[in-house]
């Protein structure tokens, strides 16, 4: 498993899926480190390890201040160099729906990236069409 999925729930807010990458070692970024520095991972928001701790304990509304604009949002914001589907013009599939938007088909590689980089901002589009927030969280958590 390379990712962590949550669901966040508390009275009086809507339920919020995240998506985590695992760290590996001191990298709190795992497989998404590729895109640190990219305008994928400029996008990405970084939460402090005690304000996601609390918010799995039930204390939402510090995650709810730093999480950032909602994953909708997120994909209208991918710079348009990076948008459309590398395979957009050798696929049968292809249609009106491959970039990242809400009906993002489950075959999208984003173009002009490479190695690694194309794998974690499929994972980052995909997890954002599913409303899905992706967090990396920096800083020691702790749990009850």
């Amino acid at each position: 498993m390379k990712f962590q999925e949550y669901t966040v729930s508390a009275p009086g807010f809507p339920p919020l899926k995240i998506l985590r990458p695992i760290p590996l070692g001191e990298e709190p970024w795992g497989v998404l480190a590729p895109l640190r520095g990219t305008p994928w991972g400029d996008l990405l928001s970084v939460i402090n390890g005690e304000v996601l701790s609390h918010a799995l304990h039930g204390h939402v509304a510090p995650l709810m201040q730093s999480i950032g604009r909602p994953p909708q949002a997120s994909l209208k914001l991918v710079p348009d160099r990076y948008r459309t589907c590398s395979q957009h013009k050798d696929c049968l599939l292809a249609s009106s729906h491959c970039h990242p938007c809400k009906k993002l088909p489950a075959c999208y590689l984003p173009p002009h990236l490479e190695g690694e980089e194309i794998a974690a901002a499929a994972t980052v589009a995909l997890a954002w069409a599913e409303d899905r927030y992706v967090i990396v969280v920096e800083g020691a958590e702790f749990s009850l």
